[in-house]
């Protein structure tokens, strides 16, 4: 559903075509929409108002959608793919014990009878950017992107402690216990490789805040490696943390970016990161 639709007469900055756009609204609220995630230039979302419009590109303003159920908010679909922003707590698939209140659950019941394909999934406790297909053909495509690594995928971290060295690459082999908890192995036969990066892009006293972006996508991937590297990701007891102060696991899955599975158009979707992680660590400019 499109609210606004400009075609813009020159090459200009995206603010200022908004402004032209929408003249009865202030710069905040421009700024507003742009961080949100409302506004697409020829069907790309795009969150930087400094970014150049060339002349006669398609600007459009979406509605501000409410969540759907369980706090799901729908950030982007199509016929063939559908993206969300997950909430902490809420399960991606359904398990043994749990099949209604989850992302694939609340998704099948909201676009019922069409299909909903799991493309990939979100630790339960983790916040953030979520892929789902409409198609088997987007599945199939998507599946082969994620295969290929051709797809990025960056979290905000926040961990208790810090890293001596500013950035870096955590790459090992890991396997998961009968009790279902991640472990680092040297045995590439024992282990499957995870590969993954960080940039630390904050500091306070007892904490740092890191950009990870994974090359690889293991089962708590993340947690793991930030347990053996000895800064545990903040509430994550599972994985060694001492203490939980905002209630939840300081992980969020902030950016997505991908060539769509059937036009190959560059897709790029972010979620700004809860606000409960800049009482442990604030930036100046956060991502």
């Amino acid at each position: 559903m499109i609210l606004m639709k400009f075609e813009t007469p020159q090459e200009m900055l995206l603010l200022d075509a908004l402004s032209l756009m929408a003249k009865d609204s202030s710069k905040s609220t421009l700024r507003s929409w742009i961080k949100n995630g409302r506004v697409q230039v020829d069907g790309t979302v795009v969150k930087i108002a400094s970014k150049p419009i060339l002349k006669n590109q398609i600007i459009t303003i979406s509605p501000k959608e409410p969540p759907v159920e369980g706090g799901v908010k729908i950030i982007y679909e199509d016929s063939h793919i559908v993206v969300i922003d997950k909430p902490a707590g809420l399960l991606s698939v359904s398990t043994a014990f749990q099949e209604e209140a989850t992302a694939h659950a609340i998704l099948k019941r909201k676009y019922r009878p069409k299909r909903i394909y799991v493309v990939h999934r979100l630790d339960q406790d983790t916040s953030g950017v979520m892929l789902f297909a409409f198609t088997e053909e987007a599945l199939t495509n998507l599946k082969k992107t994620f295969e290929q690594h051709n797809i990025e995928r960056h979290y905000a971290a926040i961990v208790e402690g810090h890293l001596e060295e500013e950035a870096g690459t955590w790459r090992s082999y890991l396997y998961e216990d009968p009790n279902y908890v991640v472990h680092e192995t040297g045995d590439p036969v024992k282990g499957e490789l995870a590969i993954t990066h960080y940039t630390v892009i904050g500091k306070s006293k007892n904490h740092s805040w890191l950009d990870v972006k994974l090359e690889t996508g293991k089962k708590n991937q993340i947690r793991a490696h930030c347990k053996s590297a000895g800064i545990p990701v903040v509430g994550d007891k599972k994985y060694g943390a001492k203490a939980n102060p905002i209630k939840r696991l300081a992980l969020h899955a902030w950016l997505l970016a991908f060539d769509h599975p059937i036009t190959g158009k560059k897709m790029r979707f972010e979620s700004p990161s809860p606000k409960s992680f800049e009482a442990l660590v604030k930036l100046d400019d956060n991502i």
